[in-house]
């Protein structure tokens, strides 16, 4: 007689479990995202070749076809989605920002994938590149025996998987909040600047948690158990108003797609892993989607162009002002269509065009890796100029005291005072003038102009450790159930992790291959640290209210 798994297991019966119904690793959902992924990549295609069959675009599309067959037949499996959840989403979120997404949005806005891209071919032979870099260093990190360790870690012994109560989440997130008020009131150069200042990049690391109370639906990712009270939902819909505002009245698109962004990649890895249930289609799931569509493509659309359209205003009128104004121009379709249309006629040696809507455009960027990769051969192959930089920025992310011992002759302020678009801009021969302009660059043309090829393998060493770190925020949970005839734990995130998700998701390409060490040697810690702080400090004063 065979006797199932989990029945030999002698401590499974004296574990809580969670009907199959309810938790189910390994969940069809997956099968059935995958599959729907290659259904759109397969009209998406044929609109392409129908209406834009060009070389460019036809060799584009086939490599963004072979790219994504790769990644969701071999990549995203049960198993890699259930060990390696957010290193996973960093290969996901390349492939996606990349390839797939490029061909979805502009499909939609009926243009060729190749559309505005000086170097279509080069662009893509990059990305492919870096892929494949990506894989050979997530298969060298499951290799490595240290990533296995997850359950004795220092991050769960210091709290980091100790589930918060709604309280202490909203405390951060009214932190959060307080920071962005903070920037809009006092400081609004943080909002852009690529600041060296400590103070100001602790501020700048308040922003998402800010959206720390919207993760109380979705408790389920970090061991929470419970429904949702509609006191609470009230509550979140009233925040939801707020944060709209400071954002427009930031006058920055950030603020208002970043946060909800990791929420819904939040609710999207849940779906993959298990935690929740897949949704039955139904008229309401159609209605809201078609609403979602139409809202990111209408409303949400017009409200990113609108704030260009007054950005250049922000400074001299108040901040009500720069509410009203951004309203008005909102709903002034003339004014947006004619930006748009400049937009696309703008000649400019400097050319970020893309996408229309500029919400779309946060997670289709390859136009920015043609921009650099424009720059980088004109500045040419393993700069010194473009090396020093880079290096210089890299030490540029120690603390004060320590780079004045070790690199005194490194001027942080100048230094970080600029984004590496600037700098390759101004060593294409643009001039000084291109400082503090903040032009988004791209590893590929910043790396192949300071490292030439050698920066794939500057950045597949680095990633490494970048991918065991960010898998750090999850452990094994004590709750079991079955799946398959196996015994299986259930997952559990830290909230600082889930936080982070849409970085996570954006986290590659960076501007350099400098971006993965800095985070490294600063933005990791800081990360850690802040939500520490705000986790003890919420907690004790939830403890003190009692």
């Amino acid at each position: 007689m065979n006797i199932p798994a989990y029945q030999k297991d002698k401590s499974y019966s004296n574990r809580k479990t969670i009907p199959l119904v309810k938790v189910m690793v390994g969940s069809t959902f997956l099968g059935q995202a995958k599959f729907y992924s290659r259904v759109i990549l397969l009209i998406a295609l044929f609109f392409q070749c129908y209406f834009f069959w060009t070389t460019d675009n036809i060799i584009a599309i086939a490599n963004i076809a072979i790219v994504w067959l790769i990644v969701t037949e071999f990549i995203i499996t049960d198993d890699m989605i259930r060990k390696y959840p957010l290193s996973l989403f960093i290969v996901i979120g390349f492939a996606s920002t990349q390839f797939y997404f490029p061909l979805l949005f502009t499909s939609l806005e009926f243009k060729p994938v190749v559309y505005n891209l000086e170097k279509p071919q080069d662009v893509f032979f990059h990305a492919s590149l870096v892929l494949i870099v990506l894989f050979i260093a997530h298969y060298i990190y499951r290799w490595l025996p240290l990533q296995r360790d997850r359950e004795s870690s220092i991050l769960k012994r210091l709290g980091f998987f100790e589930t918060p109560q709604n309280l202490q989440l909203w405390i951060m997130g009214l932190i959060g909040f307080l920071a962005n008020i903070y920037v809009l009131v006092f400081n609004q150069s943080l909002a852009t600047e690529i600041s060296g200042d400590a103070s100001g990049k602790a501020i700048q690391a308040l922003f998402p948690f800010a959206y720390a109370p919207y993760f109380i639906p979705f408790k389920g990712l970090f061991g929470g158990v419970g429904k949702v009270k509609k006191s609470t939902i009230y509550l979140l819909v009233g925040f939801t108003v707020m944060l709209f505002i400071v954002s427009i009245a930031r006058n920055s698109r950030g603020v208002f797609m970043i946060g909800f962004a990791s929420i819904g990649f939040a609710y999207f890895l849940g779906l993959l892993i298990g935690i929740f249930r897949i949704p039955k289609v139904n008229y309401k799931i159609v209605v809201l989607a078609i609403f979602g569509i139409w809202f990111v493509n209408g409303p949400l659309g017009n409200l990113g162009t609108a704030m260009l359209l007054v950005r250049a205003e922000r400074s001299d009128i108040s901040k009500k002002e720069l509410i009203e104004k951004t309203w008005v121009a909102m709903k002034d379709d003339r004014a947006i269509a004619l930006r748009r249309l400049e937009d696309r006629q703008l000649e400019s040696d400097w050319d970020e065009r893309y996408l229309d809507n500029a919400f779309a455009s946060r997670f289709a960027t390859i136009k920015y890796s043609d921009a650099s990769l424009v720059q980088a051969e004109k500045v040419g192959e393993n700069n010194p100029q473009m090396r020093s930089h880079t290096i210089n920025y890299v030490w540029g992310a120690l603390p004060d005291p320590v780079l004045r011992v070790i690199k005194p002759e490194i001027d942080k302020e100048s230094l970080y005072a600029q984004s590496f678009g600037d700098y390759i801009y101004n060593l294409a021969g643009a001039g000084n003038s291109t400082f503090g302009g903040y032009r988004l660059g791209n590893m590929s043309g910043t790396g192949m102009a300071a490292f030439g090829y050698w920066y794939l393998v500057i950045l597949g060493v680095v990633m490494i450790p970048v991918f065991m770190l960010f898998d750090k925020f999850i452990i094994k949970g004590t709750l079991k159930y079955r799946l398959h005839g196996q015994v299986e734990h259930n997952i559990i995130f830290s909230v600082c992790g889930l936080l982070a998700l849409t970085s996570i998701f954006q986290y590659l390409p960076t501007e350099s291959v400098a971006g993965p060490f800095t985070f490294l040697i600063r933005g990791y810690i800081q990360s850690l640290f802040l939500y520490f702080i705000l986790f003890k400090f919420s907690g004790l004063f939830v403890k003190s209210s009692k």
